[in-house]
């Protein structure tokens, strides 16, 4: 298992338990909050369930689609949860407002559905180039 492959899975991991735990305290230990700051920490539990489980199929996805492109797919879909997710959990909890780390966040995230996209678009391409040695002869 390469390292990247790893990375992609514990993060996946990490993040899918993390997310439940976080969607469980939502929906009970934060009930005296305002109801903007609910709905903030609910996409922000979504967006990283979602994501846990873009990792882990990123992480099943490695080895047959490995490059750089999917590399940073899997790099940019761990920042850019913790940014999105993280920035939104701060606006629900404590009001803290930090600008454009949100929008950013979300953009790592559009940014690694592409670059798994081009990846997989760019290993079939080169696969299919690639003759058997019957056809060599």
């Amino acid at each position: 298992m390469s390292k990247i492959e790893k990375t992609s899975l514990i993060a996946g991991l990490f993040f899918g338990a993390t997310g439940i735990i976080l969607g469980a305290v939502c929906s009970h230990a934060l009930k005296g909050y305002p109801a903007e700051a609910l709905k903030s920490f609910q996409i922000g539990t979504k967006y990283q369930i979602y994501h846990a489980l873009f990792l882990l199929i990123l992480g099943l996805l490695e080895r047959r689609y490995p490059g750089r492109l999917m590399n940073l797919s899997i790099l940019g879909t761990i920042a850019g949860t913790v940014l999105f997710s993280g920035s939104l959990y701060l606006l629900a909890l404590a009001n803290i407002k930090i600008s454009m780390i949100t929008p950013i966040g979300g953009m790592l995230l559009i940014s690694a559905w592409i670059l798994l996209f081009i990846q997989v678009s760019i290993t079939k391409a080169q696969s299919k180039r690639i003759t058997s040695p019957s056809e060599t002869n």
